[in-house]
């Protein structure tokens, strides 16, 4: 999910330039700044996801780090967080300069300097003054699938109106969303073990094998 985060990111701000031939993101968000809302979320979900994460990203591999960037309050704040967006305050955004939460999770964004975000917190969303974004540049087939109950990354990252988001730009913009799947999971049958995670890596093989096969029916005519 926070690959597929980054590859949002990268697909909307290299525009022309991406070095990709498609790409499809795979439970991450467009907009992180709506789920600084999803309160279920932190409360429920993210602290388990949170202490993996200390354990094993901070503690066991750039501990070290942190301590010589980081005040000792803030290391143990750092040490105290339950929520990945605590991480996010105490780490990434004191490491790396940021103002603070809402400049990190803009620039992480694939929609962060979207207006939408603003916008759904003063009037309807849907207007015509609604700025879409750096995403419009999206010059390759990029596909967005997401399930509508991931319960860490809320369904609103998505942006708040899908059908101007495939409209939008060159066309090159897809979504995939489901009624459910949870979170990079999309779980199938009785015996979910069974089949693994076969519904999301079939989906994913299917939309770049699509792709690669309009591209050369392009190219053979």
């Amino acid at each position: 999910s926070m690959g597929a985060i980054i590859l949002s990111n990268y697909v909307a701000r290299s525009g022309s330039n991406c070095h990709l031939d498609s790409a499809m993101a795979v439970s991450g968000g467009l907009d992180m700044r709506e789920n600084l809302n999803f309160v279920r979320s932190m409360r429920l979900w993210q602290p388990m996801l949170a202490q993996s994460l200390k354990e094993d990203f901070i503690m066991n591999k750039f501990d070290g780090r942190f301590r010589q960037r980081l005040t000792k309050e803030q290391h143990l704040a750092l040490m105290r967080a339950s929520s990945v967006s605590e991480i996010d305050v105490h780490a990434i955004v004191t490491y790396n300069n940021f103002d603070d939460l809402m400049h990190y999770y803009t620039e992480m964004s694939a929609m962060g300097d979207s207006n939408a975000f603003q916008a759904s917190h003063m009037k309807a969303v849907g207007s015509s003054d609604t700025e879409i974004g750096r995403i419009a540049n999206v010059s390759i087939p990029f596909c967005v699938f997401h399930s509508l109950d991931d319960p860490l990354t809320t369904w609103r990252t998505m942006g708040h109106d899908p059908k101007q988001l495939v409209n939008t730009g060159s066309g090159h913009i897809m979504m995939l969303l489901t009624e459910s799947g949870g979170h990079v999971g999309w779980p199938l049958g009785m015996n979910p073990a069974k089949y693994g995670w076969k519904f999301m890596n079939d989906a994913v093989a299917g939309f770049v094998n699509s792709v690669n096969t309009a591209r050369l029916e392009r190219l053979s005519v």
